[in-house]
């Protein structure tokens, strides 16, 4: 009889911390889930929660808020810097998606839709937080910023990308190799589930660019 108390409390108290857990993560907010206001300037500088697990190794990261100028293709963005006046060219870090504007070579097959999507991600003057890479470049040789996006509620948008089948994990560059784990397994997911690009319909099922 004691014993079927104790497993009996022990699940009370198990299915009461879930019931919390569940309150906390789904209570409403208002503004930007997850943003830290700024006094002064409210609901427009934010951090995401979700960065340090998302990058967990990296340490003394670069990060800057920024405002979306204009989207160029899937994996590359124009952003204006809070910390500067300047516009800068982003490319997003660890994903590759198909050409729609490299002068060397013609569209290729599904680039419009990751294009597309990734406008739908980063609308024009939506706010978004740069994380850098520890172990990556700060630029490319075309002098753009390499950086990790992450939206106001915590959306890893480089991840996003790769997870619904419009990307590649592109791992060839440094990049620190927890990041590089976790978007491989992404895509094998995307692949296993046949996702946008990796799907047999859509340009051979993702086997190349």
């Amino acid at each position: 009889m004691m014993t079927k108390r104790f497993y009996f409390f022990v699940g009370g108290l198990v299915l009461a911390a879930l019931v919390g857990i569940s309150l906390i993560v789904f209570e409403p907010h208002d503004g930007i889930q997850g943003a830290e206001p700024v006094a002064g300037d409210p609901a427009v500088i934010f951090t995401v929660p979700t960065v340090e697990d998302a990058i967990a190794s990296n340490n003394n990261v670069t990060s800057t808020n920024a405002e979306i100028v204009r989207v160029i293709d899937g994996d590359t963005f124009v952003a204006k810097l809070d910390n500067e006046e300047a516009e800068w060219t982003v490319r997003m870090l660890g994903i590759d998606t198909p050409e729609t504007v490299d002068p060397r070579k013609p569209v290729q097959c599904f680039g419009k839709e990751a294009s597309d999507r990734l406008k739908e991600l980063l609308p024009e003057g939506s706010r978004v937080l740069l994380v850098a890479d520890s172990a990556a470049d700060e630029r490319d040789k075309y002098g753009r910023l390499l950086r990790n996006v992450f939206l106001g509620d915590g959306t890893d948008v480089n991840a996003a990308m790769v997870l619904d089948g419009y990307a590649y994990a592109y791992l060839s560059f440094p990049l620190n190799q927890e990041r590089k784990n976790e978007l491989r397994h992404l895509e094998e997911e995307a692949n296993f589930l046949e996702k946008g690009l990796w799907s047999p319909d859509t340009c051979g099922g993702g086997k190349s660019l």
